[in-house]
């Protein structure tokens, strides 16, 4: 029986063994993957950014690199300056305005109530059931001595809620009672988780702002220096990571260009996604259209929760702006471009630029979130592109000619 040689293991299984290798390193810089992916991100942005320039100002590249990365430092300086605090004022409206919003939502119930009666007790279960089971029993309470101050009996309530017309008197002032109490208690509930993870949205912005930060850094200092970076990894061709290189340099190479295109795809999705919903809010006369259109924009680059996260300052305002009624507008507005951005442009633009079938750029995207979260939305489409073109060897066809 042989000794066992790892120099012989190693030649005999090096793709592996390098594979292994570069996935383990990868895993253990997972902290850091944000930050190099937004670098990159914004590398691949400002790169043909500073082209252009230097072609149409005939600025030095060095110059033209300089003056992208501080209008970078602009918008990103002017979004934490003037954003940030107009969305802080909206919330403090919103919160001095909560009276008359409870007063506009009751007399909404109320109205849907004498339309279709038979549906306040759903209604009215539902409220009760959003809340916590401690808030629910002490709204019982105030509940039970609101009906002993109007001398009502369960059973008339009862009936009145069964009912098929509208209550009258003191039947209609203790269903009043009974929506502003249960609408109050929510509220007040909704406030305090929103105050209690105040703290960890705020430190939240530091990182990343920070982050955002350390990639314009980093980015710059990558495409200021690009040449000589190219250079200094082409000689670890003849280094002692001589293998690692000959194996990985082009695959990574590959995978690096459909991650751009993928980016590519996004800054359309978030450019058509900006008009339509700026469309959107000049038809329904929202105020800060400015604000709300940058805000869109921005999260449009974020899958999945930047529709959260943008659609909670539109809400917002046309709540300020114009009450209920301009808030549900507000929300279907979002949903509409929200359906319009998944279901036609992610397909048609992504498989625009990666080449790949818009039913199956759906399903990727679709698996990717669900299994992967937001990476998954981020990279999936070129992990999936990579591994079925240049893994498994399916060739895509584009005109005629297959795609290299």
């Amino acid at each position: 029986m042989s000794a066992f040689s790892l120099n012989e293991f190693y030649q005999r299984n090096r793709r592996v063994v390098i594979w292994v290798i570069l996935f383990v390193l990868l895993w253990l810089l997972r902290d850091f993957f944000g930050l190099v992916f937004l670098s990159f991100v914004l590398a691949i942005i400002a790169g043909p950014v500073a082209e252009f320039v230097k072609r149409r100002l005939k600025l030095p590249y060095w110059l033209a690199l300089s003056l992208v990365y501080l209008l970078f430092l602009v918008v990103l300086a002017s979004f934490v300056r003037f954003v940030a605090p107009s969305v802080a004022s909206e919330v403090n409206r919103m919160i001095g305005n909560l009276p008359a919003t409870e007063l506009r939502l009751i007399e909404t119930k109320n109205r849907f109530i004498d339309r279709y009666p038979t549906l306040r007790q759903p209604l009215t279960g539902f409220l009760r059931s959003a809340l916590p089971d401690d808030l629910a029993v002490a709204v019982d309470r105030q509940l039970v001595n609101e009906r002993l101050r109007l001398t009502l009996t369960e059973a008339q309530i009862a009936e009145a809620t069964e009912a098929d017309t509208p209550p009258t008197g003191v039947l209609a002032e203790y269903f009043s009672r009974q929506d502003q109490l249960y609408l109050n208690a929510l509220m007040t509930e909704q406030f305090q988780r929103v105050r209690a993870y105040a703290p960890a949205v705020i430190n939240m912005l530091y990182r990343v702002t920070a982050t955002m930060l350390l990639a314009l850094l980093f980015s710059f200092l990558i495409l200021i220096d690009l040449e000589r970076i190219k250079r200094g990894l082409g000689r670890l061709k003849n280094s002692r990571i001589g293998d690692f290189y000959e194996e990985a340099a082009q695959p990574i190479a590959r995978f690096g260009v459909l991650v751009g295109r993928a980016i590519e795809a996004q800054a359309s999705i978030a450019c058509v996604n900006t008009v339509l919903t700026l469309i959107g809010l000049l038809l329904l006369d929202i105020p800060l259209i400015a604000m709300l259109s940058v805000i869109v924009f921005v999260c449009s680059f974020i899958p999945v929760l930047g529709v959260f996260i943008s659609t909670m300052p539109i809400v917002l305002v046309a709540l300020n702006a114009g009450g209920f009624s301009l808030s549900l507008a507000a929300i279907g507005l979002v949903i509409v471009v929200h359906a319009i951005e998944s279901y036609l442009l992610n397909p048609m633009i992504y498989s625009q630029h990666l080449k790949l079938n818009p039913v199956l750029t759906l399903i990727i995207l679709y698996v990717g979130y669900h299994v992967f979260g937001l990476w998954g939305m981020l990279l999936g489409v070129p992990v999936a592109r990579y591994f079925i073109h240049d893994v498994l060897g399916v060739p895509f066809r584009d005109r005629g000619a297959p795609v290299k």
